[in-house]
Parts: structure tokens; sequence; C-alpha cells
């Protein structure tokens, strides 16, 4: 019906146009049309039934032209070093949080310059000459000197570098929103680690313990807990998104998951060390934070515990593990 459409209002438009001597070609197209437009609708009032036919599809050649494969070698030539260094830039800001060049979807003058030119041009010579295994630059830069650097802030370096431009520490950031989600699972020994399968409605995110992504994930179908957490964006793969709101941390707190995996986590650390508080408070530390408490902490954790093992005082103390800033933390 729509191509009926179409066709009679373009033989309409083309007689309007028709020259004296083609009138009466440009009539004839136009009847045809009309006629087609006719049939089209008496068709449409018919009940449906089985004798439809597809419209025909355009033949594509068995053999290719090779004029991708050609555009594809273009892009990747090594005279042209664009891509390569357009792709170390996004997997240097995947694992350090920020990119060498910082406007990584713009490379021309409106963009900002590299802050370590050298090292952008090196890690593209070495991806092209490591026939583009991105498994081998993640291997790099994950065992490099840069990544391993200590997180903790040095007083005469925070002084000259406040912005750690030169990469003088690991700088410290929040966790994704998938990690998050999916740490709290893990954490209590509930995360499913099954790999494949269907997408999940988004509506099942603090039940269905299987990793953040495999839900559902689009404009209008987000996981509210995961979208606090900056997910994410679903219209550009740039750069994630930061932010800090107080809806995040009652996202940890009043949540139905963090409170349901506190319960399991604290009962699981029971039946492991029994019934002395201090053993508790040290596993609680080792698994929610992946560090032993400092001795204030310890001394504080124990005043809250009180005598006995109340399983109450212990799944909040776990809860409120795993509302520290530590374990939304990369250090």
């Amino acid at each position: 019906m729509a191509e009926a459409i179409r066709a009679e209002v373009l033989a309409r438009q083309a007689r309007g146009k028709a020259a004296p001597a083609k009138r009466a070609q440009a009539d004839k197209v136009l009847a045809d049309a009309q006629k087609a437009l006719s049939l089209a609708r008496e068709a449409l009032k018919q009940p449906p039934g089985t004798d439809y036919q597809a419209p025909p599809r355009t033949t594509y050649p068995a053999k290719s032209t090779g004029r991708r494969l050609a555009f594809a070698r273009w892009i990747t030539d090594e005279s042209n070093p664009l891509a390569a260094r357009v792709a170390v830039n996004h997997i240097w800001g995947r694992h350090f949080g920020r990119a060498i060049v910082p406007t990584v979807n713009d490379f021309g003058r409106n963009g900002q310059p590299p802050s370590h030119p050298a090292l952008l041009d090196w890690l593209a010579a070495e991806l092209m000459d490591r026939g583009w295994s991105m498994k081998a630059i993640h291997r790099l830069i994950v065992t490099s000197a840069a990544y391993r650097r200590d997180s903790h802030p040095d007083p005469a370096d925070l002084a000259r570098d406040p912005d750690d431009v030169l990469l003088w520490r690991w700088a410290p950031r929040r966790a994704e929103a998938e990690v998050v989600r999916d740490c709290v699972f893990a954490v209590a020994g509930a995360l499913d680690s099954t790999v494949g399968g269907p997408d999940i409605p988004y509506q099942s995110g603090l039940a269905v313990p299987r990793r953040s992504l495999y839900f559902q994930h689009a404009a209008e179908k987000q996981m509210e807990f995961l979208r606090i957490f900056d997910a994410a964006g679903v219209t550009e793969c740039y750069r994630r998104k930061e932010s800090i709101l107080p809806q995040q941390a009652l996202a940890l707190a009043n949540s139905e998951l963090s409170l349901r995996m506190a319960r399991r986590l604290a009962a699981t650390l029971s039946d492991q060390v029994g019934s002395d508080p201090s053993s508790f408070v040290a596993a609680a530390f080792e698994r929610v934070l992946s560090r032993p408490p400092t001795a204030a902490e310890r001394d504080e954790c124990l005043r809250f515990l009180g005598p006995g093992a109340a399983p109450r005082r212990r799944e909040g103390l776990v809860h409120v593990l795993l509302n520290h800033h530590d374990f939304v933390t990369i250090k």
C-alpha cells in the first residue's frame, strides 16, 4: 500500500513537470499508478489470507568486490596510525580512568592534546607490531610499573603534581556500576558466573544473581541500581560519566540486595570462625574490603558486636562494610 501511494505521488509530480511533448506518456504513467493504488486499496479491504507474496529483493553478487576489505586495510595501514592511536587511547582510559587524549571522541584541532604523546605513539606502534592484538596491549599495560603503583599520596609529589598527570601514583576511582552490583553478590558467594544465555529482564536485577552485563539495558530499560551508580550510556560509548550522589549511599544502605547479601555473608563467616568476635571482624574485613582492619576499626567493631555472637549485630556489621567507601573504590 505504501509503495502504491508513493508511486502515485511521484507520477502526479512528474506529470505536472512534463513538457507538452511528453504529456501523453506522463498521463499513461499516472493512470497506471492510480490503477495500482486502487487495486491496493481494494486488497486492503479483503480479509487476511495466506496468499501473501513477498516483494522482490535485490540479489547481491556471490563474490565480493573487495571494496570493504580495501577500506579496512587502508584504515589499519601502518602509514595511517590514527586507528591504532584511537584504540590504545581507549584501552588506556579503561584501565587508568583517564585517557592519554582526554577528548577520546575528538583527535582533531578541537580536541585536547595528549598528556603523553610519545607514550601514545609507542603504544600505537606496539599494537600494530603485535598484529593488532588488544589482549597483548592489555597485558602490557597491566604489567607495567605505572599501572602497579601505590595509590597512597605522597605529600611532595602531591604538591608538585596534584592532578597526577605524570602518573606518579595510581589514582583511586569509583568502581563501575556493574562492578559494584556484581561485587555485592560475589562477596556473599552468590554470584552466578554462568557464561552466555538470553538477556534477562532488568526488573529482576536485585533478585537474579547473574552478572550485570546479561541484563537488558536500553533507554527505557535500565536497572535502577545500575543507573544510580552511572551505568553505561546507551547513546555513546566514548566515556562513562561519573557522579557522586547521595542516592548512591542510600542504594547500598536501603537496598534489599545489600541487606540480603549481608545476612548471607554473616551466616557464612559465623560458620567459618565460630563465636569469636575478633576472628569475625578480621574475616569480614578481608572478605568485603580485601584488607585487615586497623586497630581503631577493630576496636570500634568489637564494641558494636558486644559479647557473644548475636546474628543481627553481625549482619549489621557486614552491611556497614558493604557501605564502606573502600568497597566501591578501586585502589
